[in-house]
């Protein structure tokens, strides 16, 4: 019987997950356009263009990726956690403070990326030039994620007992040194679940990066899922590259 209340939710992720990545694999061996619905076996062609064809821009886009990543998880860290332990000493008006950070976690991210591009495009030109177009999608990432993560590390504070820190100020240490041996230690499971959940979120970035600079200036901003769109949907015939 408890079986029969997961297996809504076991069946959907077999298959939106697993049966997609089935068909998917299958494409990836083809040179398959799916608006003809022609399909012709490749074999490894696919993979091998990919990684090593001059064409390719996969290894540009990975390294953008990882670029926009690492940003990604420092500014989320520094951000979100400073935030949480703020909002835990303002006890009195701590559920507003958690309402008004969380508000751009909910926003919708299409919304967001036309504020923001109006912000660094229109009026800061930080996209036009490939040094910063990169920084400025990965502080509108860390802006939009910073509220939920923040709701993360609030929660993982509260779990610390206060008897920590009671010890540790009769002992003469700092606020410093309690956030240094009390909270980093005790707050490090929430700080790797922030962490990966950051950097999954970050590798599957698209809606900032289509809205806002759509790869450019100079492919400086090509993420993974970009550059898997555009052979998708904008070149013919890609649907099986893009898959690989």
């Amino acid at each position: 019987v408890p079986y029969l209340y997961i297996a809504p939710a076991f069946a959907v992720t077999i298959v939106f997950s697993f049966v997609s990545m089935g068909i998917s694999f299958w494409a990836s061996l083809h040179h398959y356009d799916a608006f003809a619905g022609a399909a012709e076996y490749s074999g490894l062609d696919n993979y091998r263009r990919a990684l090593f064809a001059d064409d390719s821009y996969f290894w540009l886009s990975l390294k953008n990726t990882a670029f926009y990543s690492a940003m990604s998880v420092i500014g989320v860290v520094l951000t979100a956690l400073p935030l949480a332990i703020l909002c835990q000493k303002a006890r009195r008006y701590q559920a507003l403070f958690r309402t008004l950070y969380f508000l751009p976690s909910i926003t919708p991210g299409v919304v967001l990326a036309l504020v923001f591009y109006h912000i660094f495009g229109v009026w800061g030109q930080l996209l036009d030039n490939a040094w910063t177009s990169l920084p400025a999608l990965a502080l509108l990432g860390v802006w939009s994620g910073a509220g939920y993560n923040m709701v993360i590390f609030l929660a993982g504070l509260t779990e610390i007992p206060r008897d920590f820190y009671e010890a540790a100020e009769i002992d003469g240490a700092g606020r410093w040194h309690q956030f240094r041996h009390i909270t980093i230690p005790l707050l490090r499971n929430t700080l790797v679940f922030v962490m990966v959940m950051t950097i999954i979120g970050s590798f599957q970035v698209f809606t900032s990066v289509y809205i806002m600079t759509q790869g450019g200036p100079e492919r400086s901003t090509e993420v993974i899922a970009y550059t898997i769109f555009i052979n998708a949907f904008a070149v013919a015939g890609q649907m099986g590259y893009a898959s690989a």
